[in-house]
């Protein structure tokens, strides 16, 4: 009995330090996790800051401006020369002087016309090489115009030559990241309203930011490439007629 009664002791005891063991792991784990969360929040504010800072550099992005038609008002034709003014005579009613409305010229606009997958610009943003040569060869493959960028920067200056119809961008880029051009291009009423698809490694931690300022589809890592051509296709991008085939960046 003695006996039996001393292994039960060294069975709780054991119990209890192998219990003790993991809540001190788990405790661990725990202040792992928070230590890299408040890592992950400072290199992400701090990454904040340098894209707020390189926008401030950057000159402002001029996208081809769209020819707008401007109101024209016809002049009052010139009284003839030496022609005095007519006076109503005695006792003559005068009726209200009514100034004509002014009539509005207006240019005749080409007609908007549905872009064809060969019409659609794709800007395509990633630092990786292998990245850019992968989805520029599946774009291609669907007869889709693609413009490669390695990184915010370098995505901004193309945008003074051309004006993409949907943007493609990675998140953890040198120089400007992903989310600092997601807020350049939302910012600027000439970008706001160009489709954004966002591609990460890490796409469940930025999925919910990345929706906030405005992207419409975050893939992960490797992504599926016939969602993100389906997704492409989704949209109905129109152009001017007489402007469909100006597409590449100079």
């Amino acid at each position: 009995m003695t006996t039996l009664l001393i292994a039960l002791l060294v069975a709780l005891a054991a119990a209890a330090g192998g219990w003790r063991v993991v809540a001190a792991r788990r405790r661990a784990a725990q202040a792992q996790r928070v230590i890299a969360a408040e890592q992950a929040r400072r290199k992400a504010a701090a990454q904040k800051a340098r894209n707020a800072a390189l926008v401030s550099t950057l000159p402002a992005t001029r996208l081809p401006q769209v020819e707008r038609t401007t109101p024209i008002f016809p002049e009052a034709p010139a009284a003839a020369a030496n022609e005095p003014p007519s006076l109503p005579t005695m006792g003559e009613k005068t009726a209200p002087l009514l100034r004509p409305a002014p009539v509005v010229a207006r240019k005749a606009e080409a007609p908007k016309v549905l872009k064809t997958a060969a019409q659609t610009l794709v800007l395509l943003v990633d630092d990786s090489k292998m990245v850019r040569v992968k989805s520029t060869r599946l774009l291609a493959s669907h007869q889709f115009q693609v413009v490669a960028a390695v990184d915010g920067i370098d995505a901004l200056k193309q945008l003074e030559n051309c004006c993409p119809d949907i943007v493609i961008t990675d998140v953890d880029m040198p120089g400007m990241d992903g989310f600092g051009l997601v807020n350049a291009l939302r910012g600027d009423p000439r970008t706001q309203h160009i489709p954004i698809v966002m591609i990460t490694s890490a796409e469940e931690r930025h999925r919910e930011e990345a929706l906030r300022v405005g992207v419409g589809l975050v893939m992960g890592k490797p992504y599926d490439e016939a969602a993100l051509v389906a997704h492409i296709r989704g949209f109905r991008f129109f152009a001017r007629a007489d402007e469909v085939e100006s597409l590449a960046c100079a």
